[in-house]
């Protein structure tokens, strides 16, 4: 079974009774019972024992997608995945015939309880070896399905360190009871939890309970939870981009409501630190040459961001967030329970040191905002009273005012239209609620670029016109080259034209009926490119965005529905290479400007 499959039966029929999975027990295990007929309950076993033996990245992206559409079955269905695979790990053979060709369908469900192995000091459960097995006392905190697995692997510390592991019930009256040595293991009522209560949580209590060594799963030797933890601190990873993920569906459909600028940005800037971690997370799990203070940077950047996604949800959302059966509620909590699943000191450590540090607005790929670089390109034109400008705009004047050897120093005064030489247009230009250049946030003003290079195919196009437009084909070849454009990137458009700068009759020529022509990129294309790789803006090394023939400013006017980045009259895009680009824009602070003339580094 693929992923996309399992995302429609979640889609389908998790999704929507979500928030009741969250409170009720009965809906928690309907929905396990789901995954169980969709054989999905023994994925890391191997397929001699009915499982599905999937590869470890396809595990996550399956536990990222649970995550993503009900927090408390993605919690619960990771205990009995984790029960499957130590039983997969166990030599004792008559256990696992026992139990894992079972558990793929659910017709068995095992939980775990050994978080307490994490603690430091005197062990919390104890095992003393006794003829036949063990007997166990002491307190397992922490016990995940109640009611709902019919038993759990629990582990207990022997005399000289090391733990065993075996199978104990969690039956469903108040205490389950041995016969032999008497022993009794006794549960709590269900822990009042504010995440997730349907996952039913229970402390367990041994008093001199009876483990039969053909009920041991396996002994380890001292400290191997805590190798295991090092081992395996990027897979939780997944339940918090998952919730992240969850987060950024609510910020979408109430951005698609309330229509508001600032929610869409924040959106964008979420989504693309997201979509930075969750890259950096698969390729480190692909390399053995990542070491731990890498992968546990990573552990603590999922949390981190986790939670602040989910406090947008709860920003955005309003006062209903606080009604507990709110979606956004519902997100925020799940993120406490990821923030401390498999916590270990080292991971309680990151994780703080991230909180407080302040994140990147913009791109992860600079998380200390730092930028790197060995290049820097100007991008303006030099203004100067014969530039070209477009019919009607106002010219360029230069009238001195002060003079050296009178006032003692040299001034000028100048004046020139707000879209003319290399310039920024803003969005009050073509939207009455839109704002002007002086509200533009300095996040908006530093921003990664890509450069894509269609000169080849306006000089093709210029034999019988000079109107070619960028095309989705053109944008599919370049990515096929250099990847996917990220999302948060500036498109820069390389036409060639910067060349016919000189000349007003090039630059902007006209026909004999007064059309302009010049290239520019096409409504399609840029629908395309804000909606599927939500970009920043675009630029251009011609007069406009638009191609010279669109009188209706029809990109223009797509770009600046949100205050984003319009740049034209570019120049020295030739220089730059197709992506690994920082882009710097100098505006003039225009009070309710149109636009303004902008000064433009390039810097890579």
């Amino acid at each position: 079974m693929n992923l996309d499959t399992i995302q429609s039966f979640l889609q389908a029929e998790v999704a929507p009774k979500s928030n009741t999975i969250d409170s009720d027990a009965n809906a928690l295990f309907c929905a396990l019972q789901g995954l169980g007929k969709l054989n999905l309950l023994a994925l890391r076993v191997p397929q001699k024992w009915g499982g599905k033996e999937t590869s470890e990245a396809f595990f996550g992206e399956f536990q990222e997608l649970l995550a993503r559409y009900s927090g408390a079955l993605a919690f619960l269905q990771t205990q009995h995945q984790s029960a499957a695979g130590m039983l997969a790990a166990s030599s004792n053979s008559t256990l696992q015939e026992k139990y894992l060709p079972l558990m793929g369908s659910g017709e068995v469900l095992l939980g775990v309880g050994f978080s307490q192995l994490r603690r430091e000091g005197e062990p919390l459960t104890n095992a003393i070896p006794v003829d036949g097995g063990y007997l166990l006392n002491g307190v397992v905190p922490w016990v995940t399905g109640w009611g709902i697995f019919h038993e759990f692997i629990v582990a207990a510390t022997l005399p000289d360190g090391s733990a065993v592991f075996g199978i104990a019930p969690l039956a469903r009256g108040r205490e389950a009871e041995k016969e032999s040595f008497k022993g009794l293991i006794s549960f709590s009522e269900v822990a009042d939890l504010v995440a997730m209560p349907s996952t039913n949580t229970v402390t367990a209590t041994f008093n001199n309970w009876f483990l039969a060594d053909n009920s041991v799963v396996f002994i380890k030797q001292p400290g191997w939870i805590h190798e295991q933890d090092k081992k395996n601190v990027l897979k939780s990873t997944f339940l918090a981009t998952g919730c992240g993920l969850a987060g950024l569906d609510i910020i979408h459909d109430v951005s698609r409501t309330k229509n508001l600028s600032f929610i869409d940005d924040a959106f964008v800037l979420l989504q693309q630190e997201l979509n930075h971690c969750r890259s950096a997370i698969r390729e480190a799990q692909q390399h053995n040459n990542i070491g731990f203070p890498e992968k546990l940077h990573l552990r603590a950047w999922a949390i981190a961001l986790a939670t602040r996604i989910s406090h947008a949800t709860i920003v955005v959302s309003g006062g209903a967030a606080n009604y507990k059966h709110h979606h956004a509620q519902r997100i925020y909590r799940e993120v406490l329970v990821y923030t401390v699943t498999g916590q270990t000191r080292d991971v309680m450590a990151a994780t703080l040191e991230k909180l407080t540090v302040q994140s990147a607005s913009i791109s992860s790929s600079f998380p200390s905002k730092t930028i790197t670089y060995s290049h820097v390109i100007h991008l303006s034109h030099v203004i100067d009273t014969n530039i070209p400008q477009w019919q009607g705009d106002p010219s360029v004047e230069f009238i001195t005012v002060s003079q050296r050897g009178k006032q003692g120093y040299y001034l000028r005064k100048f004046t020139m239209g707000e879209h003319s030489a290399t310039h920024m247009n803003a969005p009050i230009s073509f939207e009455d609620n839109g704002i002007g250049i002086d509200q533009y946030t300095t996040d908006k003003l530093l921003i990664p670029a890509v450069v894509i290079d269609i000169r080849k195919q306006v000089e093709v196009n210029s034999k019988t016109n000079y109107d070619y437009t960028l095309t989705i084909a053109d944008v599919m070849r370049w990515e096929q080259q250099h990847g996917e454009i990220p999302p948060g990137n500036l498109v820069l458009l390389n036409t060639g034209w910067a060349q016919k700068w000189g000349d007003t009759d090039k630059f902007i020529p006209e026909d004999t009926a007064g059309n302009v022509h010049f290239p520019g990129f096409s409504s399609d294309v840029t629908k395309f490119l804000l909606k599927e790789r939500q970009i920043a803006g675009v630029g251009i090394d011609t007069h406009g965005v638009d191609a010279g023939i669109n009188t209706e400013f029809s990109v223009n006017r797509l770009v600046l529905e949100k205050p984003r980045i319009v740049l034209e009259n570019l120049t020295n895009l030739h220089k730059l290479p197709a992506k690994g680009i920082i882009i710097a824009i100098a505006p003039l602070r225009l009070r309710d400007g149109s636009g303004s003339p902008v000064g433009v580094l390039a810097l890579f």
